[in-house]
C-alpha cells in the first residue's frame, strides 16, 4: 500500500476553499481543485469520498466552535417574575448576539461559506437547523416563565426573522467594527419587540383569569 503525501493535503484544502469560495459548492469541481492545487483527482479521492466529504472536512473546526459556543449560551430565562424573565432575556440576547459576531468574524471566510456557499451540499440546511434548535429552546423558556398559551407557530416565525436579520448584517457588513455596531442596533430593535409581545402575552393570560 502506497503511503500518502501529507505534504499535498495544505494543498488540496487551499484550493478547494478558492474554488469552494469562487464557485459555491454545486458550482465547484474536484477536477478544478486538482488543477489548482497541482494534484491528480485521484490524489484527492484518496483523502476524500466526495466533493461533499470535502466541503464538510473545510468547514468541520468551525462548525465544532458553532457547537460550543450554542451550547454555552444556553441560559434559563425565568426567574419567577415578568421583570425577571425579561432581564434575562435582555441579557441572554446580548451575550448571544455578541459572541455570534465575534465568532463569525473569528471564521469570516469559513462563515461565507457556510451561509453563502453551501447550497447543495448536506451543510444547506445547517443554520437553518441551528434555528429550529433556539426555537424549541424558547418555547420551553416562554412555557416555563407561564406563558401556556404562546403561540408555538408565531413565536418560531419571529425567531426566524431574527437569526435572519444576524445573518443579513454579516454578510452585507464585511467589516467587523460595522457588524458589531448594527447587530447591537438590531439586538435593541428586537428585544423591543420580544418585552411588547411577552406583556401581551401575560396581558392576555390576566384577561383570561378574570373572566373565570
Amino acid at each position: 500500500m502506497a503511503l500518502r503525501n501529507h505534504l499535498l493535503d495544505d494543498k488540496i484544502t487551499d484550493a478547494a476553499r478558492e474554488e469552494f469560495s469562487e464557485k459555491s459548492y454545486s458550482g465547484a469541481s474536484l477536477r478544478k481543485i486538482a488543477e489548482k492545487a497541482g494534484v491528480t483527482v485521484g490524489a484527492i479521492q484518496t483523502r476524500y469520498k466526495s466533493k461533499d466529504e470535502l466541503f464538510v472536512c473545510l468547514l468541520k473546526p468551525f462548525l465544532e466552535e458553532i457547537g460550543a459556543l450554542f451550547q454555552s449560551t444556553k441560559t434559563e430565562y425565568y426567574s419567577g417574575t415578568n421583570a425577571g424573565f425579561l432581564a434575562d432575556l435582555k441579557s441572554s440576547m446580548r451575550h448571544e448576539s455578541e459572541a455570534i459576531v465575534h465568532l463569525i468574524f473569528d471564521h469570516y471566510a469559513d462563515a461565507v461559506l457556510l451561509l453563502c456557499r453551501s447550497t447543495g451540499s448536506s451543510l444547506e440546511n445547517y443554520f437553518d437547523e441551528i434555528v429550529q434548535s433556539k426555537i424549541k429552546e424558547s418555547i420551553d423558556f416562554f412555557h416555563k416563565a407561564g406563558a401556556a398559551n404562546v403561540d408555538e407557530k408565531l413565536l418560531g416565525l419571529l425567531i426566524s426573522a431574527q437569526f435572519d436579520s444576524y445573518r443579513r448584517i454579516v454578510l452585507e457588513c464585511p467589516d467587523r467594527k460595522t457588524a458589531e455596531h448594527y447587530m447591537e442596533q438590531m439586538m435593541t430593535y428586537h428585544f423591543g419587540g420580544w418585552t411588547a409581545y411577552f406583556e401581551s402575552i401575560s396581558k392576555s393570560q390576566e384577561e383570561m383569569q378574570d373572566e373565570i
